[in-house]
């Protein structure tokens, strides 16, 4: 159930995480540069859940990694709380590690298979001396029960673990320092989908529970509708769209966002013959169009769209959209 943080600026504290005009470029060679986040904001409040949506490949892991500091971004700040991280250096930034942490997307891949699940929750907790040796055992335990698992589970390894359990175990181990802020980078996406709804829950609950901040990066626009307050929908590196969530689903204004919404399976047969969904694909993030990005895949693109980028504008309801269009609506 989504619930209604209270905005920072009525609070007259500073929001969770804000992100201002980051941008992120890989230069392959002297003439290939892969453009893979461009000149993007947003905020995240205390207690909120911000959905982040698009395609694969649409520069979100990307953008998730600048925010808790596994990448520099080219340009930009990143401010937790007031405070901003691309200013510090590498030591000043572990020990603000404490306050963000990150779930990935396989569970297989970011955990050891060397380590026992007891070895791979106590790592955070050894790192940063929190508690005595009979405190950090007790904690482990407590992570355990927490995310739905048992103490024994402590002395097994990865490989001895289901799907979704060892997703658990991210989640514990995201949660070992008791953070303010979680970016989880498609956590259900390596699942099978008869425990995607389980983690999903439990990511919703402990929320809730301990007044966490989250970025959820998702592909799929349909399963963030049950856990987000707002959705901000990317690009080819650009967001083009964010709102409330109930706002974006039930009128999104970017036809890209239309296009998701399409192409989410629908039960009804009537509703089928009416879907439109995203056709073609995104352009080469070496070689960028000079117009909207989306122009080249847009029902209803015209002369203006290919050769002048839509700045993302704020509507009156509070969301914003890049989109000629949608802006004059």
């Amino acid at each position: 159930m989504m619930h209604s943080p209270q905005p920072a600026a009525l609070s007259g504290m500073p929001p969770l995480l804000q992100a201002k005009n980051l941008v992120r470029h890989f230069p392959l060679s002297r003439e290939r540069t892969i453009h893979a986040v461009n000149d993007v904001s947003l905020v995240v409040q205390p207690g909120e859940t911000l959905a982040l949506v698009g395609e694969s490949g649409c520069g979100k892991s990307t953008l998730g990694r600048m925010l808790v500091g596994l990448d520099r971004p080219d340009q930009g700040q990143v401010l937790l709380e007031g405070e901003d991280l691309t200013s510090l250096d590498a030591k000043q930034l572990r020990a603000r590690r404490v306050r963000m942490q990150m779930i990935f997307q396989d569970p297989v891949t970011s955990l050891d298979p060397r380590w026992t699940i007891e070895a791979i929750l106590r790592e955070p907790l050894d790192n940063f001396r929190v508690g005595t040796t009979a405190e950090r055992r007790d904690r482990v335990v407590d992570l355990l029960n927490r995310v739905g698992l048992r103490a024994d589970h402590a002395k097994r390894f990865p490989h001895q673990l289901s799907g979704g359990q060892r997703q658990r175990i991210g989640i514990a181990r995201a949660l070992a320092l008791s953070p303010k802020l979680i970016v989880a980078d498609e956590p259900v996406s390596a699942l099978d989908v008869s425990v995607r709804a389980q983690v999903v829950n439990l990511l919703c609950d402990l929320r809730d529970e301990m007044e966490l901040g989250m970025l959820f990066i998702s592909h799929d626009i349909g399963l963030v509708a049950h856990l987000s307050d707002r959705i901000a929908v990317m690009y080819l590196g650009n967001i083009v769209e964010c709102g409330p969530t109930d706002r974006v689903l039930s009128n999104p204004r970017h036809p890209y966002t239309k296009g998701l919404l399409d192409s989410v399976p629908k039960m009804d047969p009537s509703l089928r013959r009416q879907r439109s969904p995203l056709e073609g694909d995104p352009p080469s993030p070496t070689r960028v169009p000079g117009g909207c990005w989306f122009a080249d895949r847009c029902p209803i693109v015209q002369a203006e769209c290919q050769s002048v980028r839509p700045m993302l504008e704020a509507m009156a309801d509070g969301s914003s959209v890049a989109c000629h269009l949608a802006t004059r609506e």
